[in-house]
């Protein structure tokens, strides 16, 4: 009877010991679980961060589009203007003016010679065709003249256009380069970001793994314990047995007992086997 408490007590103190290793598990589990939960909630707030860097990003460089497109669209037609401009030189207009003054005074000289100077009509109709010719010259000049003032007239407007499509130009491409190292800016943020991100969820990761390892180990020690309480029931049926069959023994004898009252040498040899049997069992009890 006595191997059997030791057996319980022993089998007891076991399972009280597993109980405690399964709950400390448990609590180191339930610590690295609410880590991990604790990163994942990090790794969020960063994600909504991210996307918000993104959008900053994404819509700074669409304005630097616009502007780009813009810009380039102006130096463009300031381009075209310069080629225009090239294409439009002429003779200088001081020489197209030195030319009608020379045909001028030359038709001139011709027609005071036709005034003054006696002459056969054959020189004279010559003369005259002369002076027609110099005349038609000076009208050509003077219409040469004419278009070439409008071009140069044209050229200037030009030249001004050029000029404010070249400042519009350089306006737009100073947007260009404010976005472009705006939108810089949120990218390398962004990039930041997304270093942080993927270490927060390694380190997740890995406080995720070590929980499901204690998460085994607990379970484990769980099973364990659910055995030897399986051990610690049935040690305790056993003893329940004992008392059982110890108390049946003691009825016995006292029935008996009582029965061999009246006869001495029954009484004796009752007293004597009743004797034995308490002793074997480890108790006395006389009703």
């Amino acid at each position: 009877m006595q191997k059997k408490i030791s057996e319980l007590q022993s089998a007891e103190l076991k399972l009280r010991a597993l109980l405690n290793k399964r709950d400390e598990i448990n609590e180191q589990a339930f610590a690295l679980r609410s880590e991990r939960d604790s990163l994942n909630e990090k790794k969020r707030e960063l994600q909504q961060r991210l996307r918000e860097v993104r959008d900053k990003r994404d819509a700074l460089v669409a304005q630097m589009r616009v502007h780009k497109v813009k810009r380039d669209e102006l130096q463009k037609k300031a381009k075209e203007l310069i080629a225009y401009k090239k294409g439009t030189r002429g003779r200088p207009l001081g020489d197209l003016k030195g030319e009608i003054r020379a045909a001028s005074a030359d038709a001139k000289m011709l027609e005071l010679q036709q005034q003054t100077v006696p002459m056969s009509l054959p020189k004279e109709r010559d003369l005259l065709e002369k002076i027609k010719a110099k005349l038609t010259e000076v009208d050509r000049l003077k219409k040469l003249l004419a278009e070439e003032e409008k071009v140069q007239k044209e050229v200037r407007g030009v030249d001004q256009n050029i000029d404010t499509l070249f400042k519009f130009a350089d306006k737009e491409h100073e947007l260009v380069v404010k976005f472009s190292e705006e939108s810089q800016k949120h990218h390398d943020e962004n990039n930041a970001i997304m270093k942080d991100i993927a270490a927060l969820a390694a380190a997740a990761d890995k406080k995720h793994e070590d929980f499901i390892k204690l998460k085994e180990d607990a379970d484990a020690v769980h099973q364990k314990a659910q055995d030897l309480r399986g051990k610690v029931i049935e040690i305790k049926g056993e003893k329940r047995a004992d008392r059982q069959a110890e108390r049946e023994a003691i009825r016995t004898v006292n029935l008996a007992t009582r029965k061999a009252l009246d006869d001495k040498d029954k009484k004796d040899k009752a007293a004597e086997d009743a004797l034995q049997t308490l002793l074997k069992k480890g108790k006395v009890q006389i009703r």
